[in-house]
């Protein structure tokens, strides 16, 4: 009789141990999950540190710029508003402004043409009602400029080779080179290693 007590108690004390020991497994387990998320969130919190860090100094070059080329600031501001809302990318836009006028807003050509992107007055003064007065201004240059790109782009069903021809040429002239400028142009503006193709 006592050796039986016996068994049945110390079927007792392993059974509680068992479940313990599974306790202490399952807790052991929600320990190491907790430290692994833990870890995660410290090198989360890490690299947004680093990006928050990135953006005050990206913050403070963008304002020393406008500082210290006003012009210029005003350009690329424009270039990206206007690029989006006419479905062109920024750096086609700056290849095709850095070909035309090399960043001059008062540049005039021998043709007739003027400003940032080179507007000929007398071939869309009328077409496109143009306020000669302000056809320096940066933002109405620009426009006026992506206005005929997108004209040329959807007349050539989306060819941007087509396009970029027409807009420098017109129907009368075939400067061969233009296209080839443009995209070295893009590609020289482009700080990005890996560069893709020129594209709309």
């Amino acid at each position: 009789m006592m050796t039986f007590l016996f068994i049945v108690g110390l079927s007792g004390v392993l059974v509680a141990f068992i479940q313990l020991n599974a306790k202490y497994e399952a807790k052991h387990k929600i320990v190491d999950m907790m430290s692994n998320q833990l870890v995660q969130l410290e090198e989360t919190i890490e690299q947004n540190r680093r990006k928050i860090a990135h953006y005050d100094f990206l913050a403070y070059k963008d304002n020393a710029f406008s500082k210290r080329f006003p012009i210029y600031a005003q350009i690329l501001e424009t270039v990206y508003d206007k690029s989006e809302e006419y479905g062109f990318k920024p750096d086609l836009v700056l290849g095709v402004i850095k070909v035309e006028s090399n960043f001059d807003p008062n540049a005039v050509s021998y043709v007739g043409a003027y400003g940032l992107m080179q507007i000929n007055l007398a071939v869309w003064q009328k077409e496109l009602n143009i306020d000669r007065g302000k056809i320096f201004d940066v933002d109405y240059n620009v426009d006026l400029g992506l206005k005929i790109l997108k004209q040329y782009f959807v007349e050539s069903r989306g060819n941007l080779d087509r396009a970029l021809h027409l807009y420098n040429n017109g129907y009368k002239f075939n400067n061969t080179k233009y296209i080839g400028k443009v995209h070295s142009a893009v590609l020289s503006l482009t700080p990005n290693e890996n560069i893709q193709p020129m594209s709309y």
